[in-house]
């Protein structure tokens, strides 16, 4: 074989896994601090999408953002508010996506429990649980609202907690 097309086959060999993979990399500590957050009545004024800063989820995923994230409400769950997050498909289809929404207390409370465990030291009380579409991190902050922070299809509940704690450092 000679040196030229022994190159281009290394080339490909090293590019086209990186490319079926979305331009994943290792999941890693978000390190860039989130905005305040000030929790009133009206959690629907809360701009997740702008606190929180993009880098900070795709580090948590281990890939860039397919997308600009978006504002979510949590599903009915009417005043609550958050930010959805996609990265790319896998080149098995699998999905990779987030969210982080504030919530009312209510939905903190009344969740479906599906292997729910619980977590110790994030605001008032905290729970992991197999919500319908990935494994969430519930966190009571006050007495009358809570936030969720969500990663699948894979289950990050490193990366969830450690958003987490950088929310819960931001909220005034």
């Amino acid at each position: 074989m000679n040196a030229k097309l022994s190159t281009f086959l290394v080339i490909v060999a090293l590019v086209l896994p990186a490319l079926a993979c979305g331009g994943a990399s290792a999941p890693s500590k978000p390190t860039a601090p989130i905005a305040p957050i000030t929790i009133g009545s009206d959690l629907t004024q809360i701009n997740v999408c702008q606190a929180i800063p993009q880098q900070d989820i795709e580090a948590v995923m281990g890939r860039k953002l397919s997308k600009t994230p978006e504002r979510f409400e949590y599903y009915d769950t009417p005043g609550s508010r958050g930010c959805s997050y996609e990265a790319a498909k896998d080149s098995d289809g699998e999905a990779h996506f987030g969210y982080v929404v504030f919530t009312h207390i209510d939905a903190y409370n009344n969740q479906p429990l599906y292997l729910n465990q619980d977590v110790s030291g994030f605001g008032q009380e905290a729970y992991f649980n197999n919500g319908a579409d990935a494994r969430q991190l519930w966190v009571k902050v006050k007495d009358d609202a809570a936030f969720v922070v969500a990663f699948g299809d894979i289950p990050l509940e490193d990366g969830a907690k450690q958003i987490a704690t950088l929310l819960l450092a931001a909220i005034k």
